[in-house]
């Protein structure tokens, strides 16, 4: 697996083990800015779990340009302490295992933070299963299309193998 400063952020594992022939189902999310940050920069968690089970490739992420901006942004605050090329490689990380919903328009359901829309337009025209996060806006909403709004650890408990 790639580190980035001190193992703080995780890439590609080799040999993963998921195939379509083994059953899993490749549910289709969207997660918000802050679960995958979390999910990229600590080896442990439940976002943590579900960056693994989509460098697995057992989940399919899907973004948008308007979310990759905010990831982009996110990835060069001063606090993450990353020099371009560390912050360059954690946005390819995140470009690489995503499905890139271009321009996705406008869902039905809008959120109480216009800043949060994008995630409920992605998962509206992306034809998610899940919008993972832990927004109380977002997920006092419940649903957006066909995909359920739940906190990371739900969603963890549905993808654990076994299950």
């Amino acid at each position: 697996m790639r580190t980035l400063k001190g193992g703080r952020c995780r890439g590609d594992s080799k040999g993963a083990s998921w195939t379509p022939e083994k059953g899993f189902l490749k549910l289709r999310v969207v997660l918000d800015t802050n679960t995958l940050i979390s999910g990229l920069f600590f080896r442990s968690g439940n976002e943590a779990q579900l960056v693994d089970a989509a460098l697995e490739r057992r989940v399919k992420i899907l973004t948008s340009l308007e979310i990759l901006e905010e990831v982009r942004e996110v990835l060069s605050r001063p606090k993450f302490q990353l020099s371009p090329n560390e912050a360059g490689s954690a946005f390819q990380l995140v470009v690489s295992v995503g499905e890139i919903i271009l321009a996705p328009g406008k869902a039905k359901a809008r959120c109480r933070d216009p800043d949060d829309q994008k995630f409920l337009d992605c998962a509206s025209a992306g034809r998610a299963d899940f919008l993972v996060t832990g927004d109380r806006d977002l997920l006092s909403m419940g649903r957006v299309g066909r995909a359920r709004i739940v906190r990371t650890a739900e969603f963890v408990k549905l993808i654990k193998p076994g299950r």
